[in-house]
């Protein structure tokens, strides 16, 4: 866990902090959990990048982890602009529920659409006949975001919903 002092855009600073030189990825940095919940993080393009996400302490300190990735630099958010992709391109959030693991969240950069999305599982079991597809019936992830190459902060927030922003350096 970190804390977050000066890391976390509000929209005073001008300047993203880029990513390594020569890559063009969306990294991943932070995830900022303001539930009760504890999740498991997982990216569907690198096993390596999965952790457990923690609950928060209380309701007025939300749980901040390090989402370094393999190469220590942040994971990579997969690009994904088309449901036949969907499967092997997107994140997600997890709860273990008695002996399952369950989906919460997906989400994914849509490069087409120049839009994070993200989709919320209900939480009753789907309709098996018109099940949901993920995909088609996904939100924009709202926040302070930019498609540029620079690492990003979300938020899982108290409300069931995602934020996303960018991480400035503090000038």
């Amino acid at each position: 866990m970190v804390h977050l002092t000066g890391l976390l855009a509000t929209g005073l600073h001008e300047k993203p902090i880029d990513s390594e030189v020569g890559f063009l990825e969306k990294k991943l940095l932070i995830v900022v959990n303001q539930t009760g919940r504890k999740f498991e993080f997982v990216n569907k393009e690198c096993d390596q990048d999965k952790m457990e996400i923690e609950p928060y302490a209380s309701s007025n300190l939300p749980s901040i982890n390090l989402t370094s990735g393999q190469h220590g630099a942040g994971c990579d958010i997969p690009d994904c602009s088309d449901k036949e992709y969907f499967l092997k391109h997107h994140m997600e959030f997890n709860e273990n529920v008695g002996a399952v693991d369950k989906c919460v969240y997906s989400f994914w950069y849509n490069d087409s659409k120049d839009q994070y999305y993200y989709y919320k599982y209900p939480s009753n079991p789907p309709d098996p006949i018109n099940p949901p597809d993920p995909f088609e019936d996904a939100n924009v992830i709202p926040g302070n975001v930019s498609a540029a190459a620079t690492k990003k902060a979300i938020y899982i927030r108290d409300d069931d919903t995602l934020f996303i922003t960018d991480i400035y350096e503090k000038e």
